[in-house]
């Protein structure tokens, strides 16, 4: 019993029979790298890659596999786990050496993202006429005056606003031009009001030639802010300088004052609708062949089937597949791909439901092994501010409440918020192990909120 060769023909037997049961997707992702080591008394010895597969096949499948171990050998064999060592990575390439920046571009210049261009937007059915007055707007700004943008999240609101900076830049090297996020606007005016600098926050959005700013909807309720956001807007406005605004919704089911909603209504208002499924596939490949994936047509047409909802998400995926294949050494198959994605394809009859950040606190305090106060604790250590960055991320991208708001929930500011959310969502385009163990998070945070 105790020789290699029939350790491993008896943990070949025992694969075979739990892909009857469990299906070729989740072997091939989760059983099929595991190497028998050996049968030491009533403990077998199992090598896997990393923590993430030996965490999940214990959570998932260890049960079954000690059942049918006891079934092929006639006693019960407990599992101990055993991380391979890793192998040496290559250290990274240097970077190139930055490019020389003319004198005529202005500070905040490389504060839009490089990525987010007209060139690189997929065009569809979808958002033809967003897009197009947005290139209109960069051509020629202060013609189409206000532009409004609105959608729900993940559409392209963003990437059209820095695409349009871009485009400005172009004819107009020096334009001042300020992208910022209504609820930016908002801390920055308390700030400026606090510290008594209300005329040089004024001056600083009152002389640009350009303002896009993000998420208007955060405005409401805000009624100083809102005020100042008016008058900031008359001022550019018959000065004839650009304003593009977006929203997750039209301006007239906004919650603001009437003379401001009726300032949008008088410029262009485009919608950005989820995009139809041959733009999903196309915005797949444009994004597969930037990251160079070795993904086929078959996978990528599998996601565009089944994340139909948001652009980010559907990079989010492609992201998640294409790192856990790389890592692994595995060739993406459509039951793999199943397996990886599953808490990210579409189920109308849950997407309405309603998701709480006391809900999320629970369910992250759970699988991090802390009490949910400890959320609102001073203490700093790794294993409190962990999780806490994990709930903060989660209540950003599962709510749709406010940075402040979130913050106030953990006993923290909004800045505390933004850095848990940047950071948490770098983990997630990095590392597809913590990619594991987060959607495990998500799922169970879903399936407590449709339970209720």
């Amino acid at each position: 019993m105790d020789n290699l060769t029939d350790i491993k023909a008896i943990w070949q037997e025992l694969v075979n029979k739990l892909g009857t049961e469990i299906g070729a997707g989740p072997i091939d992702l989760w059983i099929r790298h595991i190497n028998p080591l050996s049968i030491e008394g009533d403990t077998i010895k199992l090598e896997v890659p990393d923590s993430v597969i030996s965490s999940t096949v214990k959570q998932r499948y260890e049960e079954r596999i000690t059942a049918l171990l006891a079934e092929l050998t006639g006693r019960r064999i407990a599992v101990d786990y055993v991380i391979s060592a890793a192998p040496a990575v290559p250290p990274p390439a240097p970077a190139p050496a930055p490019a020389a920046v003319p004198a005529s571009r202005p500070d905040n210049y490389f504060s839009f993202n490089p990525n987010y261009t007209f060139e690189s937007f997929i065009m569809g059915t979808s958002n033809r006429f967003a897009f197009a007055s947005a290139e209109g707007v960069a051509r020629a700004p202060g013609q189409a005056n206000p532009f409004f943008i609105y959608s729900p999240p993940g559409l392209g609101k963003t990437h059209l606003l820095h695409a349009i900076a871009h485009g400005i830049f172009k004819k107009n090297p020096g334009a001042k031009i300020l992208y910022t996020a209504s609820e930016n606007f908002v801390n920055e005016y308390i700030d400026a009001v606090r510290g008594g600098v209300t005329e040089a926050f004024r001056s600083k959005y009152r002389k640009l030639d350009c303002l896009l700013l993000d998420d208007i909807q955060f405005l409401v309720d805000k009624e100083r802010s809102e005020e100042e956001f008016f008058y900031t807007f008359n001022s550019l406005f018959e000065s004839k300088k650009q304003i593009v605004v977006t929203s997750d919704r039209p301006p007239r089911e906004l919650a603001l004052g009437q003379r401001l909603i009726s300032r949008f209504l008088s410029g262009v208002v485009a919608d950005i609708k989820i995009p139809d499924f041959e733009t999903r596939v196309a915005i797949l490949r444009q994004k597969r062949d930037q990251h160079k994936y070795d993904i086929p047509d078959d996978i990528i047409t599998f996601i565009a089937e089944n994340v139909k909802k948001s652009i980010r998400e559907l990079e989010g995926c492609l992201i998640t597949v294409g790192n856990f294949c790389t890592s692994m050494r595995i060739q993406p198959s459509i039951d793999t791909v199943k397996e990886i994605i599953k808490d990210h394809i579409s189920d109308p009859e849950q997407d309405d439901r309603k998701i709480t950040v006391e809900l999320i606190k629970s369910v992250v305090a759970d699988k991090y092994n802390i009490e949910v106060k400890d959320f609102s604790a001073k203490k700093k250590s790794e294993t409190l501010a962990f999780p806490r960055q994990v709930a903060m991320y989660l209540a950003c991208e599962m709510t749709d409440i406010t940075l402040k708001d979130i913050g106030e929930a953990f006993g923290r500011d909004h800045s505390t918020v933004l850095y848990a959310k940047n950071k948490i969502g770098q983990m997630v385009q990095t590392d597809p192990y913590f990619n594991e163990t987060l959607n495990q998070i998500i799922s169970k945070i879903k399936n407590v909120s449709n339970a209720v």
